[in-house]
């Protein structure tokens, strides 16, 4: 349903606050007490930033291992939805879980979640309508997410990845429309560093660009036509942003090339360990393939010294024409220890950096209310261990003005591609659900209390035919080949 263009100019009085959240979560689906230390950090950041509009952005959903623990997914969503932050304040929420490992040519691991307070008046976009729709209801969509017409979801080309290895990267994108004010939500994963060895060769080195091509073809991909490249973004997600290991190697080892031990692969040229030393020839940094320890300083180095370690970080600095980023203060967020004694202690493995951001358009920072409620850009879980990577977190309130002509315009725009859309009625736009599938009738609470089974029996099939309803799809034993896929019905509240 589109809004009129006066309903929606004479709404746009009230500023929504929001709070954005980045989290690769492969850790804690392998380990069940970190799910659970997870959880319990997330529900005390939501009761320290009340919101409006909560989004969460997922990366290595199921787990590095994924075929082992997608499993887990189940458990993550129905304790995340009985979380009372969430199960009491927010009526609404749009949940996508793309868990279908079998599907290589799709599969990114990227889960959304957005959860919408009851006062506040939201539209999505259909991605298969080319229209808005009202968000009334509830829905979960885990699986294939094919049937999720109001996501879009694009693994990088096979061309674009290292080594040629197909891998789990991509990128997902939701459009919403609040009191006039339309915006994007990205979910991005880019590529990591695959050698440590490899990244010191050059700089930048040759991971940067892997990864600098894949951003530049994410934000190319966000304009759905020619008429819609100016609509604001917020890009959130694990971008795998390092700092330039060639330039900070030779700050540590200060250019003296003398104390610098090189160990080649028996037979070969091929250096497999570099080892800088202090004049007494106590190792001071040591770089092998899966191996960055800087010895007695690498704690204090880069969860202390945090300033100091910004000085290399400027992967992103050639995209600061579309992009902008908040001051980071707070320590890096990856590689922490996955032990729960060790919550601020970087593994040794990966040179600590920012890898989980999260960035604006020009555009919609500028509508950024920054006196009434200045923007806080932080790490959840300082103290606890919640997995090797820290989620990040943006809390900040938007002022809800757009240009009126531009959005007037936008309006025309929408109601003429909704008109000529198959012949498609207003209530279509509304139903969600996929004429082509049979749905399980069940109600919001079977759901988070009782775990149901996970296919459905016949005497819970029913077609009837109600825009309330939402579908759910989900994929779940991993040990299991074939795909299973329960199907869930709901009113709302």
């Amino acid at each position: 349903m589109i809004m009129s263009g006066e309903h929606t100019l004479s709404s746009n009085q009230s500023d929504v606050r929001f709070l954005l959240i980045t989290a690769n979560t492969g850790s804690i689906f392998e380990k069940p007490d970190l799910l659970t230390t997870w959880l319990t950090e997330f529900g005390n950041l939501l009761r320290q930033h009340p919101s409006d509009f909560i989004a969460l952005h997922c990366q290595e959903v199921g787990g590095k291992d994924y075929e082992k623990f997608m499993h887990t997914l189940d458990q993550f969503l129905n304790d995340l939805l009985q979380l009372p932050e969430i199960s009491s304040d927010f009526t609404r929420y749009r949940l996508y879980f793309d868990s279908d490992y079998t599907s290589q040519d799709t599969f990114t691991a990227l889960g959304s979640a957005y959860f919408i307070r009851q006062n506040l008046s939201v539209q999505q976009w259909n991605f298969t309508t080319s229209s808005f729709q009202a968000v009334v209801n509830r829905q979960i969509f885990a699986g294939s997410l094919v049937n999720a017409q109001t996501l879009r979801r694009e693994k990088y080309p096979r061309d674009f990845f290292p080594e040629t290895k197909w891998s789990r990267k991509g990128f997902t994108q939701t459009r919403w429309l609040i009191n006039g004010f339309t915006f994007d939500l990205v979910n991005v994963h880019l590529f990591h560093d695959a050698s440590n060895l490899l990244a010191i060769e050059r700089s930048p080195s040759i991971y940067s660009k892997f990864r600098r091509s894949a951003l530049q073809y994410t934000l190319q991909r966000l304009s759905l036509n020619p008429s819609d490249k100016n609509v604001p973004y917020v890009m959130f997600g694990d971008f795998n942003f390092r700092l330039d290991a060639c330039r900070l190697v030779e700050y540590i080892s200060e250019k003296r090339h003398d104390l610098i031990d090189k160990i080649k692969e028996e037979n070969s040229d091929e250096i497999t360990k570099m080892i800088i030393k202090h004049e007494n020839n106590k190792p001071k940094l040591t770089i092998q393939k899966k191996e960055f320890n800087l010895h007695d300083n690498h704690d204090s180095f880069f969860h202390i010294n945090t300033q100091l370690a910004r000085k290399f970080d400027f992967e992103s600095s050639s995209f600061h024409d579309h992009i902008f980023e908040y001051e980071r203060t707070f320590p890096p967020s990856y590689p922490y220890s996955e032990e729960q004694h060790e919550a601020r202690s970087y593994l040794r493995a990966r040179c600590p950096a920012w890898c989980d951001r999260i960035l604006l358009s020009h555009s919609l920072k500028n509508f950024v209310d920054t006196q009434a409620n200045p923007p806080i850009y932080d790490i959840m879980g300082y103290d606890v261990c919640v997995g090797d990577h820290k989620p990040v977190y943006l809390s900040l309130t938007i002022r809800l003005v757009q240009d009126a002509n531009d959005h007037i315009q936008r309006l025309k725009n929408l109601t003429l591609v909704s008109n000529t859309t198959s012949g498609l009625h207003t209530s279509d736009m509304i139903n969600d659900k996929p004429q082509e599938i049979q749905s399980v009738s069940t109600n919001h609470e079977d759901f988070l209390t009782k775990k149901l089974p996970l296919l459905p029996t016949t005497s819970r099939i029913s077609n009837i035919d109600d825009h309330r309803t939402v579908l759910a799809h989900h994929i779940f034993h991993a040990n299991i080949k074939h795909t299973l896929i329960r199907f869930l019905r709901e009113t709302p509240v």
